[in-house]
């Protein structure tokens, strides 16, 4: 009986050694949750008002450095402009040259297209199993005639890739020269082929 005492007993200091005692705390928060959990004491970001948790040296909104003396954010990319094309038939460019066995059509619809990849390139028709971006109809233009490649700032050059007919710009009659990456400027009109005239158009900055 005695024993059954002694071992009722001691299974009992085990348990209570084992299982918490009343209001004693089972978790103790780390240093980051307590100071995040006293709203009042943290800083904000100066750049998006998060708060800083903790002892953090980054904002966990925008990445504001807390502990740079000079309160500089993290750098952001600027903003990166928006444009399109807007692909014509154009009678003024098709009366300049001499087209034997070209016609100028008569119902064309203009297209509008947005700009967006780093490379477009402009020809006609497939060309090693590849379809340009701006696939034309103009007989005069070669398969793969030119290429629109992006800028840093978002804006686009033209460069042609040693077409048949060659590349010219906003009147001027001097073919651009090949593989020469030319910057284009809002407004500006590129000639190609017999008939066919692209004019780039800003239409906004992207964020």
């Amino acid at each position: 009986m005695n024993g059954e005492v002694e071992h009722e007993a001691g299974a009992e200091q085990l348990f209570t050694g084992q299982a918490p005692r009343p209001g004693e705390q089972t978790e103790v928060p780390s240093a980051r949750t307590s100071k995040a959990a006293r709203g009042t004491e943290a800083a904000r970001c100066p750049e998006c008002g998060t708060r800083q948790v903790g002892d953090d040296r980054y904002c966990e909104g925008c990445g504001f450095d807390f502990v740079n003396a000079a309160g500089r954010a993290v750098e952001r990319p600027p903003p990166s402009e928006r444009w399109e094309a807007i692909v014509v038939a154009d009678r003024a460019h098709f009366e300049r040259g001499e087209w034997q066995g070209v016609d100028f059509p008569g119902l064309f619809a203009a297209l509008t297209i947005p700009l967006g990849s780093a490379e477009l390139r402009v020809g006609r028709g497939e060309l090693d199993g590849r379809w340009p971006e701006l696939d034309l109809e103009d007989p005069a233009v070669s398969r793969f005639h030119a290429l629109l490649v992006r800028q840093e700032d978002g804006s686009y050059a033209i460069v042609d890739q040693g077409s048949t007919n060659g590349t010219t710009m906003n009147d001027d009659a001097t073919p651009l020269s090949p593989t020469v990456p030319t910057p284009l400027k809002d407004g500006d009109r590129v000639h190609l082929g017999a008939w066919t005239t692209i004019t780039l158009r800003r239409i906004g900055v992207r964020e």
